[in-house]
């Protein structure tokens, strides 16, 4: 298995320092990105060791490390690491500003997601009440007023009597 070249692990250790990566033992041909843990609790590590069936992850248990993503070289020759970097970018709490912060955001894109839902559910209610009550009036024979459709003037109730009555001819005698 080809070994990560010397720039792409330099570029890796640039952008933080606590990154590890070595050979997966459950991925062919992958390799997993960790990080160090700054604080280990034996106890839960011991707790973790015996429901966790992965070995990679197994793996970094036993040597403190906190598993980030496994990373699959798509060609032979390929060994691109700012797509691996920008990813790593986007997910980092750290770089969020912490995680308190992170999770403000996290609630407020939750939040925002909800009051979307609840707008999209308002429109169609009002939507539907508008339909209805259209309807309602044209079922009882009320005076409708469609959008786009031009109406015309009330035909009067009451016609003149007479030939010519109406017809806008004026006989003078």
């Amino acid at each position: 298995m080809a070994v990560p070249p010397e720039f792409w692990l330099q570029r890796l250790f640039d952008y933080d320092a606590e990154l590890v990566v070595f050979p997966s033992r459950h991925v062919p041909y992958g390799y997993v990105l960790a990080r160090r843990r700054r604080l280990r609790a034996l106890a839960v590590d011991k707790i973790l060791e015996n429901t966790i069936t992965q070995p990679d992850t197994k793996l970094c248990l036993a040597h403190g490390l906190a598993p980030v993503t496994i990373i699959l070289r798509h060609s032979q020759g390929s060994w691109s690491i700012d797509n691996i970097i920008r990813s790593l970018q986007a997910r980092d709490i750290w770089r969020h500003g912490g995680g308190d912060s992170y999770a403000d955001k996290l609630e407020q894109a939750e939040q925002d997601e909800e009051n979307a839902k609840r707008a999209a559910v308002r429109d169609d209610m009002m939507q539907r009440a508008d339909l209805a009550y259209d309807l309602y009036k044209r079922r009882t024979g009320q005076r409708v007023s469609s959008p786009g459709v031009v109406t015309r003037a009330p035909l009067p109730t009451k016609l003149p009597s007479g030939s010519t009555g109406g017809s806008g001819i004026v006989i003078t005698g």
